[in-house]
């Protein structure tokens, strides 16, 4: 039998013959490939596509006011994180662990040293610091990043924010968990001709890095790419609904949090200009579905990712709760209780990476010591589920025929050795709730995948990771049939 390299590289090849990509950024919206970046706009411009928040889930989606520019045109398909994924070129994991953690030139955890920075920020400030210390040293002109603590229907936030000093950084800080588009402003950014770094998710990176295969400024002047491991983040309907459970309106609402004032703080807070305040605790509002808030709702890009961890950024920082769960605040243990002050993991994935984070460690702003594989994986144990189901959820699409992001040959390597390493889903298979018994998983995996070679590796897996990826299967199946990949697209012409 084939080894699992060349496994994974027929099932890469498999998944680009079989699942159709968006052609045109028009479909990369209709089909629920959009996650609002707005690079698109940054490319061709606001006379031709402008980013706006669009009911009835409230999320960050293009407008397409008229026909741009064939050129211009090509060139945003081509950045298009809805359109195509990527990967580190050239790197190959050697297992489904490391295929899951990236590349890694380091792994280190602790946080900002600064103890104003550790408790306003998020994840105990380390973006905050490593933005800041760029700034400082001379290294980069600004930051392109985003603000934080904002209301979705705040227009002025609702695009990337230029940063030229450490005040300017720190009043970015936290976390958005909403729409925004951080590109909107990377062509102004570029046209500055300045070194500079950027802030952003895993898909605004993914985007960077596309464009960056058509456009050399890119590599020339952003001079580090900086992100977080992504959850995704609920509509923002959800959050009409937590104001509207608190008898708030939006108009009411002076200050918003998601993020930050503790790790991970209430999430979310508001305040209103009357002075009437209201919270959940982080648990309640993300893993008990909204509370009596809720439900959350997503959208379906974040659903079918396969770039959650940042595999393409020079740094990440992440949570590190043990089991991917802090304790509730009224709940905090005595054994856990050092956690509220906030601690992260810092992966350096490139050599610039890993020379930021060392600067930044040397100039005193971040506290950090050395980390392992392992530890991504115990506190990232729900990124690890969505890594082992990625693959056989693409299946489902390409069963139902429905229009998802294309792979390049390093991502879906990366992705198809989650499916297939043994080791890797014994270690998904410890988190989270088991999958039903199936044992009709073989039969049925085999009439859906077929004879290829990958597909009869995958077929000689243990029985629980089959039922594993069958009942993952007929969940994406069942919400494909029922239209959640499908969006109204706003278009003039």
């Amino acid at each position: 039998m084939a080894d699992i390299e060349d496994l994974a590289m027929l099932a890469g090849k498999y998944d680009a013959s079989k699942v159709a990509a968006p052609k045109t950024l028009q479909e990369v919206v209709s089909t629920g490939n959009c996650m609002g970046c707005g690079i698109c706009e940054s490319i061709v411009g606001s006379d031709f596509i402008k980013m706006e928040v669009l009911p009835p889930k409230r999320r960050m989606r293009p407008v397409f006011l008229k026909e741009a520019p064939a050129e211009l045109a090509a060139k945003a398909f081509a950045a298009c994180p809805g359109a195509q994924v990527g990967g580190m070129p050239g790197w190959r994991p050697s297992s489904g662990v490391e295929a899951f953690v990236g590349q890694a030139k380091s792994i280190q955890k602790g946080f900002a040293t600064d103890p104003e920075t550790r408790f306003k920020a998020a994840a105990a400030g380390g973006l905050t610091s490593l933005a800041t210390h760029m700034i400082e040293s001379g290294q980069v002109k600004f930051v392109l990043h985003v603000k934080a603590c904002a209301m979705y229907s705040d227009v002025a936030t609702q695009g990337s924010k230029l940063s030229f000093s450490k005040a300017e950084v720190f009043e970015g800080r936290g976390s958005r968990y909403g729409p925004v588009a951080p590109l909107k402003s990377l062509e102004e950014a570029l046209l500055r001709e300045e070194p500079f770094a950027l802030v952003a998710k895993p898909c605004d990176i993914n985007a960077v890095r596309n464009y960056a295969l058509v456009d050399p400024r890119v590599d020339k002047l952003c001079k580090c790419m900086m992100t977080i491991s992504c959850g995704t983040y609920a509509d923002n309907d959800c959050v009409d609904r937590f104001l509207a459970s608190n008898k708030i309106a939006s108009e009411e609402v002076e200050e918003w949090r998601w993020r930050g004032h503790g790790c991970p703080g209430s999430c979310p807070y508001t305040r209103a200009k009357d002075g009437r305040e209201a919270a959940m605790d982080y648990v309640d509002f993300w893993f008990l579905n909204g509370a009596e808030a809720g439900p959350l709702t997503y959208q379906w890009r974040c659903k079918m990712c396969a770039d959650f961890i940042g595999y393409q950024a020079d740094v990440v920082v992440m949570d590190c709760w043990p089991g991917g769960l802090p304790e509730k605040k009224k709940e905090i243990t005595e054994g856990r209780k050092h956690e509220w002050d906030g601690w992260v993991l810092i992966i350096a994935r490139t050599d610039r990476g890993h020379d930021v984070v060392e600067s930044t460690k040397a100039a005193g702003l971040l506290s950090l010591a050395p980390a392992d594989a392992m530890e991504v994986l115990t506190t990232q144990p729900h990124q690890a589920r969505r890594a082992g189901s990625n693959f056989i959820r693409r299946a489902a699409h390409a069963k139902h025929g429905q229009p998802l992001m294309a792979l390049d040959p390093a991502a879906a390597a990366r992705v198809a050795r989650w499916a297939l390493d043994p080791s890797f889903l014994g270690e998904v298979l410890k988190t989270g709730k088991p999958a039903p018994e199936a044992p009709e998983a073989a039969e049925e995996l085999k009439k859906l995948l077929g004879d290829d070679t990958w597909a009869q590796a995958l077929l000689q897996l243990p029985q629980e990771y089959l039922a594993y990826h069958l009942d993952n299967f007929r969940g994406a199946k069942k919400r494909l049939e029922r239209g959640d990949a499908i969006e109204a697209l706003q278009c003039k012409f």
